[in-house]
């Protein structure tokens, strides 16, 4: 009986070292790495928190299981329309409140949907995309995403496109609001220099494209379609006719609102 004991305690003992062990080498999943967060440290850090911080918060929140969360994101809504919310928190609280099932937070975003409906400013509908972006995110959507296209026609830091102007010099010298607007409305500032215009010479020819440069004796106008320029001698032009911009007039739809505000962050700073 005594063997018989110690030989399954000794089992027993070696189960349990063994399953230390393994449970030692084996892997932790990153889920079970990552802090939770309750609803009450949440709704602390969106009171004295970073602003990297709170946006966690925001984030957080709103895919929280915990009614809880509801109050925090209205007590959040209040200070938004008090103009004691910062705006680089804007879209979080906008796409958390979203999140919720929560009918205090769904008419709230209703009347402000309705607000900006009956708004005859364009902008308005982009206002929480001003400030709060990421700058190197912004250079990777500037430079590699496909639907936004800008380095094709745009160079910055000296690299990309000719066909519309260099914009280092956006980079603390404008307004982001200018910033945006060139975005989301190309159409209405063109950059000083860089006209679209359809030119017919007086030999009955059409050229069109951006006028990259326009002197005296020579203008120089840079196709859309493939970038090349060609210079024309200016006393050969018959006439001149504004186009719109080569951007899309719908950019603003074409990017979601967190792509336009990392755009607008490495455009109006860099990374």
């Amino acid at each position: 009986m005594r063997i018989t004991l110690l030989t399954m305690g000794i089992v027993a003992l070696s189960a349990t070292m063994n399953a230390t062990a393994e449970d030692a080498q084996s892997p932790v999943s990153p889920a079970a790495q990552q802090p939770v967060w309750t609803v009450a440290e949440d709704a602390a850090l969106l009171e004295k928190g970073r602003i990297s911080s709170r946006k966690k918060a925001l984030v957080r929140l709103g895919a929280s299981a915990d009614p809880a969360a509801d109050a925090v994101l209205l007590a959040q809504f209040n200070h938004y329309q008090a103009s004691e919310l910062p705006p680089a928190i804007w879209l979080e609280l906008f796409e958390a409140a979203a999140k919720r099932n929560n009918p205090e937070l769904k008419a709230l975003l209703a009347k402000r949907e309705e607000t900006l409906a009956k708004s005859v400013d364009p902008l308005l509908r982009f206002q929480e995309c001003l400030e709060g972006g990421d700058g190197e995110k912004g250079r990777e959507i500037f430079t590699k995403k496909a639907e936004a296209g800008c380095i094709r026609c745009h160079s910055i830091d000296g690299k990309g496109g000719a066909i519309g102007p260099e914009l280092t010099w956006l980079r603390n010298s404008v307004q982001r609001t200018h910033v945006l607007e060139s975005i989301v409305l190309p159409n209405s500032q063109t950059a000083t220099g860089f006209p679209s215009a359809m030119l017919k010479m007086k030999n009955g020819e059409e050229i069109s494209g951006v006028v990259s440069s326009d002197g005296e004796s020579e203008t120089v106008i840079t196709s859309v379609a493939d970038g090349k320029k060609r210079t024309v001698n200016t006393l050969d032009v018959a006439s001149r006719t504004p186009l719109p911009s080569p951007m899309p007039p719908h950019f603003g739809a074409v990017l979601d609102k967190r792509t336009l505000r990392d755009l607008v962050e490495f455009l109006a700073v860099g990374d």
